[in-house]
Order: structure tokens, then C-alpha cells, then sequence
């Protein structure tokens, strides 16, 4: 009970720093800021700057400042196209990273300043992100008790897993990726162990309108200003880092496969594990596991 709580009292803790709707957040207030030079927690400016780092891995196709875009399209509660007008004029707010995080000297709390050197009025959004995030973070309380020798962390598309799954020769767990646009039938399997498998995909936010086929979704491609339409249903990231599976497989969604691979083997690299994988899922219902 006792870790169940400090799991619960972590969310809630994430939650009040990177909600975009919770106007008490940190991200809220930043994102409806008057001032240039802005206080911030740690956390949150540690995320700017992976954001900012993850924008120029994808070349500018994963963009966490491209947050008026997002809410433009507001794919929830959305029946109709955005005008092409307004589009345009949502993605100039795109691509801002002319900012620097520097120490707020004289703070004992823990906290950072950000300072934007050039402000368009951009917003923010860490959506993509904060799910691996947050994984990684309970993996840690989980790991720091003796007692808990296996667990699963589920955060609605991304599923971490910790320990031994005892009750399997091999000690591995099974994990399900789902074929899109089906009722919960799993396409593939994975056996995993300590590593996380993370999905982004096109078919569970999106709408249609009438008289088109098409399918407007919540991955929205900052270069052009619409949903991303590249052949790709979902992508499946395994890895040990949360965050980075989560980053991943957005990213890849944005870039395609090709590109997708690209920057996946830019990532072994750079975090010096060959061990990522992805598993992408065409429109035709084709599977590749890279």
C-alpha cells in the first residue's frame, strides 16, 4: 500500500507540472505566460531540453513547441476540417526553441529559470512524451523495493515491464500489439523482459467528415500542418528507456519508415544500445520488425 500511494502521489505530481489543461500546472502557466524570463521545476526544464534535442534528432518533425497547431485541430471534439487560413497561421508558432535554461540562483527548491532570447507565443505540449516518462519514473519506486520482484506499468499504450514473469520458462512477458482500426485484435506479440514497449498510432483520436474516406488524426505533421499520412498505422518502440520508446515512436510515425529507421539507428548510437526495436504497421496490414 505504502508504494501504491507514492506511485499515486507521482502522478499527481507529474500531473500538476506537464498538464496543458490544469490551469494550476507549471506547463499551463507557462504556456500562458506574460513575462520572458519564467521560474520552472527541474523537471520541466530538463524536458525542455530534451524537447528541444529530440526537435533536431527528427529534423524538425517532432515539435513539442507546435502546441497551437495541436489544439487548432482538437481532434476530441472535432467534426469538421480547420481552415486552411488558420492552419498556416497556427504553424508559424512552430519550430520555437530560442530559449535557455540557466539555475534560478538563490532557489533552494530545486528549480530552474527559463529565459526566451525570442518569444513568438509559442505553447508547449509534452504529451508525446510524459507517459515514458512517468513510466520510467514508477520503474524506479518499483525497483527500490526488495519485495516487489515483478511488475507491469501500464499507461494506455505504453506498457513497461520490470522483473521476471515467474510463471514462464523463459521469464519473459508476453505483450500484445493491437491491429489498427480492429476491436482489440493483437497482430503481434513480443516477449520482453525489463524493457518497455510503447505504441503510437493513428487509429484510436481521429475523425472523419463527410463525403471523405480519409481519417483525421492526432499525429499532426508541424511541416505541413495536418495529420501525418504516410502509409503507417502504428509503430511499436521496445526499449529500456520509456521516454525514449515514447519519443520514438511518434517520431517514427512523423518520419515513415524509412526516415523512421534512420533516426532509430541514430539512437542506438547515441544511447549506445543496439537493443531497440520497432515494429512498424502498414496501412495494408504488412508487418515489419526492424
Amino acid at each position: 500500500i505504502k508504494y501504491m500511494n507514492e506511485i499515486k502521489d507521482l502522478a499527481y505530481f507529474y500531473e500538476k507540472i506537464f498538464s496543458k489543461t490544469d490551469s494550476e500546472s507549471e506547463l499551463y502557466k507557462l504556456n500562458h505566460r506574460t513575462n520572458s524570463e519564467i521560474v520552472i521545476s527541474k523537471e520541466l526544464a530538463d524536458m525542455f531540453d530534451v524537447g528541444k534535442e529530440m526537435y533536431n534528432w527528427s529534423k524538425g518533425y517532432f515539435d513539442i513547441s507546435a502546441g497551437k497547431l495541436i489544439d487548432l485541430w482538437d481532434i476530441k471534439n472535432r467534426t469538421t476540417l480547420p481552415d486552411a487560413k488558420e492552419i498556416k497561421e497556427m504553424s508559424k508558432y512552430n519550430g520555437s526553441f530560442d530559449y535557455s535554461i540557466v539555475e534560478d540562483e538563490g532557489n533552494d527548491k530545486n528549480l530552474s529559470k527559463i529565459v526566451f532570447n525570442t518569444d513568438k507565443g509559442s505553447t508547449y505540449d509534452f504529451g508525446a512524451l510524459v507517459k515514458g516518462y512517468v513510466a520510467d519514473r514508477i520503474r524506479e519506486i518499483l525497483i527500490s523495493n526488495s519485495k516487489i520482484e515483478a511488475a507491469i506499468i501500464n499507461l494506455g499504450g505504453n506498457v513497461c515491464c520490470y522483473g521476471e514473469q515467474k510463471e514462464r520458462e523463459n521469464g519473459m512477458f508476453v505483450v500484445g500489439v493491437y491491429k489498427p482500426f480492429s476491436e482489440n485484435e493483437i497482430v503481434y506479440k513480443v516477449s520482453v523482459r525489463d524493457k518497455c514497449v510503447i505504441t503510437s498510432g493513428n487509429y484510436q483520436r481521429y475523425f472523419k467528415v463527410p463525403g471523405d474516406d480519409r481519417i483525421y488524426h492526432h499525429i499532426i505533421n508541424p511541416k505541413h500542418g495536418y495529420p501525418v499520412d504516410n502509409g503507417i498505422d502504428s509503430v511499436t518502440i521496445i526499449s529500456e528507456n520509456g521516454l525514449l520508446g515514447d519519443y520514438l515512436s511518434t517520431a517514427c510515425m512523423l518520419l515513415g519508415e524509412k526516415y523512421g529507421k534512420e533516426l532509430i539507428d541514430g539512437c542506438k548510437k547515441e544511447f549506445d544500445d543496439n537493443d531497440i526495436e520497432a515494429i512498424f504497421i502498414h496501412s495494408d496490414g504488412s508487418v515489419v520488425r526492424y
